[in-house]
């Protein structure tokens, strides 16, 4: 369904990618808080997420004239800030593992107990659509309806697509607690 916000957020994408500085800004200034908050919940971190988020808007400021279809802004813009999260929580796992190294005495955590960092890595290297899914019913809180509307898929679709991620990261977060 095509609201008039969306139609105003496509003509700014639109007058952004033809180099209007202004659109550009109203952009930042409609869903700054939103992608703030989702780097937050990635995170975890308010200052890693303060630099995620301005490190996505130089990216979509370097690289909006390649977004094809204006009205995919949102979901183009939360998938550039997912690649920014992920690279700082694969940093931050080899900076730990680091440190458990030079200190390797009893340090090491309960084998049952899956770290939240890891989890949210696992999250992040799924395949978009897969990603996508898990973020908004997980992270943003969506119904699978929602979720669903939010993506323009069918309910079913989402449904699947749930299932299959969270199936995905059971193995992944199991063979992760055997290593």
């Amino acid at each position: 369904m095509t609201t008039p916000t969306t139609i105003e957020i496509e003509l700014l994408v639109l007058d952004a990618q033809a180099g209007d500085t202004t659109a550009l800004t109203t952009l930042a200034h409609r869903y700054n808080t939103a992608l703030t908050c989702r780097a937050l919940a990635l995170t975890n971190n308010p200052d890693a997420a303060a630099d995620i988020t301005q490190d996505t808007w130089l990216a979509i400021a370097r690289s909006i004239r390649t977004l094809r279809d204006p009205a995919r802004f949102q979901a183009w813009a939360a998938s550039i800030l997912a690649n920014h999260a992920r690279d700082w929580i694969k940093s931050q796992i080899k900076q730990r593992q680091k440190q458990t190294n030079s200190h390797q005495h009893h340090n090491h955590h309960d084998a049952n107990q899956a770290d939240p960092q890891d989890i949210r890595l696992a999250i992040l290297t799924l395949e978009p659509k897969l990603r996508d899914i898990i973020i908004l019913t997980y992270m943003d809180r969506c119904t699978i309806e929602q979720a669903a509307s939010a993506l323009a898929i069918p309910t079913g679709t989402a449904k699947s697509r749930l299932r299959k991620a969270r199936d995905i990261l059971r193995t992944t977060i199991e063979s992760n607690e055997r290593t």
